[in-house]
């Protein structure tokens, strides 16, 4: 008897045998069960999932002689002959093969007679979307209004090429990728029973080798159990050429460290042992991937498919970088990645991408960069928003030069934290006795003695007030607000009435008070700050290392004018 591969081998006989396609075979059990089979399905998703052996399962079911059962038996003669594929009521077409309208007559023609044995002619279309127009045209019909004993499966990869005339007639059931640790626990089990010997690591290689499809990774361990009796790792990497995960995690960590000697030295070993690197850095891509969904996530499970030995690279590096660095990484990658496809010599192309992405690893974010010149330093690698400074002092006010300064240090040496301590006394203290100033007071210690008693009330009034600038003019008040600080204006001119009435408490005089808004000068023009940024040799580098260019230049408006 001739060898039997392992993919028919152990092809799914039962709907229990469907691995990843647990939500198909429930709805064709319970339509089997209710009496409710559609004379027509489409069965679509990715090569090697199970399609065409659900049809044959489906087939079994209806035609069983214990049947229609949900459990078909498997050793009658028509579960037996539709198992073999020498059932003359189960009928396999290849559309691909099958794309003429000729071919789609002849099988009107045909559908009109009854089953030989069974209860139902069941006709499994493979690759359907091959057809011509004019095939589905004609089928149209017969697939709509077909005779009571025979049922339609049309199996495909491409659903989006089907007809919409008939996606409408038929149940469309799509199948899933399998994921890769049922893979692995599949193959663990059908390795056992042939008596293959295989490491842990080494299914893992085959379960992503294999790329969601069952059928691709028992050819995979077919073809590897040729190779050697006792495989391991090292054997599927170097039969099929694909990358483990610690190599792939060895060179992530070099380019985000920066590790160039690292990176050069082992894109070199994958050279020498015949790795090829177009697939390489597929590899890479995929699991840079990986890393920046387990940075965000942290829990991959319900989001990606992996491995134990790469969920435990990932978390191993994943908190070395920020996840706008790992984003920047993701992102240069896959626009090189075509020109390292398409290149004629695919490891220069390759070592210069990592090389220029390492070179990231010196670069800094705008919050880190400004925490450093403010003399903060880096907070850990956690970025957080600049704090205002807390003001200790209350301001004291200057006759002779109509300008807010701050207070002087004590005579006595207090500590920050004591003058802050007594500034909070003084203010409950002259919030309790009401301060009061003799009429003939300067305006200047009136005006303090009414923010004293604003600012007692905690009415957030007085600290609006603070931020703009006073002068005192002819026994005027006059308070003027700058740039951005513009937006209190209105709100203490909402207030003045309650600012006078404590003017008037404190002194008994009604001395006029202005709140008056400055024009902020138009500043540079955007082309002479777009200049400017290019003469920067920060920006210089890092257009050069991104081949980017300036778009626009927004200018961040402070208290003094316009800075970049």
């Amino acid at each position: 008897m001739s060898y039997l591969v392992l993919a028919r081998k152990w092809r799914p006989r039962t709907f229990e045998d469907l691995i990843g396609q647990e939500h198909v075979a429930r709805i064709l059990k319970n339509a089997i069960t209710q009496n409710k089979v559609a004379h027509a399905y489409i069965f679509s998703g990715p090569r090697g999932v199970g399609k065409t052996s659900t049809a044959r399962i489906l087939a079994k079911a209806l035609n069983c002689v214990n049947g229609p059962t949900p459990e078909p038996c498997g050793t009658c003669h028509s579960c037996t002959a539709i198992s073999d594929g020498s059932s003359i009521d189960v009928l396999e077409i290849d559309g691909a093969s099958n794309t003429g309208v000729d071919n789609i007559r002849d099988l009107r023609e045909r559908v009109i007679y009854g089953p030989s044995g069974g209860r139902y002619k069941v006709y499994i279309i493979d690759e359907v979307h091959m057809l011509s127009t004019s095939a589905f045209n004609a089928l149209l019909k017969t697939l709509e209004e077909p005779p009571p004993h025979v049922i339609f499966v049309l199996a495909t990869t491409e659903p989006k090429k089907i007809p919409p005339t008939v996606l409408s007639r038929c149940q469309h059931l799509p199948f899933r990728r399998i994921p890769g640790q049922k893979i692995k626990e599949r193959l663990g089990s059908i390795s056992g029973s042939e008596g293959i010997k295989i490491t842990g690591a080494a299914l893992d290689m085959i379960a992503r080798a294999a790329d969601g499809s069952m059928r691709d990774s028992l050819t995979i361990l077919d073809q590897i159990a040729s190779f050697s009796e006792d495989i391991t790792a090292d054997e599927v990497k170097d039969l099929l050429g694909i990358t483990d995960v610690e190599t792939l995690s060895r060179l992530s960590a070099a380019v985000i460290e920066g590790r160039r000697k690292d990176l050069i030295s082992i894109i070199s070993e994958l050279t020498n042992t015949g790795t090829d690197l177009k697939a390489f850095t597929r590899d890479l891509l995929q699991f840079i991937r990986n890393l920046l969904i387990a940075k965000i996530a942290g829990n991959t499970e319900e989001i990606i498919d992996l491995g134990e030995e790469e969920s435990a690279s990932l978390n191993s590096i994943k908190d070395t970088a920020a996840e706008e660095h790992i984003a920047i990484l993701l992102s240069e990658l896959i626009k090189a990645e075509p020109g390292i496809r398409n290149a004629y010599y695919p490891r220069i192309s390759l070592e210069m991408t990592l090389i220029r992405l390492s070179m990231l690893s010196h670069l800094k974010s705008v919050n880190e960069a400004i925490r450093i010149i403010q003399g903060a330093g880096p907070a850990g690698g956690q970025e957080s928003p600049p704090v205002k400074p807390l003001q200790t002092h209350r301001p004291a006010v200057q006759p002779s030069g109509g300008r807010q300064e701050t207070g002087k240090a004590h005579e006595s040496q207090k500590t920050d934290m004591e003058e802050r301590a007594a500034g909070d006394t003084a203010a409950a203290a002259s919030g309790a006795r009401a301060l009061r100033c003799k009429e003939d007071a300067p305006v200047p210690d009136i005006w303090n003695a009414a923010i004293e008693r604003i600012d007692s009330t905690n009415h957030p009034l007085a600290s609006k007030i603070r931020e703009g600038s006073l002068s005192f003019d002819n026994d005027e008040i006059r308070i003027v607000f700058n740039g951005g600080l513009s937006i209190h204006a209105e709100s203490v001119k909402e207030n003045l009435p309650t600012i006078r009435k404590t003017i008037v408490e404190v002194s008994g005089r009604d001395i006029p008070l202005k709140i008056e808004t400055a024009k902020t000068s138009a500043g540079p023009s955007r082309k002479d700050l777009k200049e400017k940024a290019l003469q920067n040799p920060l920006v210089k580098e890092a257009l050069e290392l991104f081949e980017g260019r300036i778009v626009d230049v927004i200018p961040i408006t402070k208290k003094g004018g316009d800075n970049v």
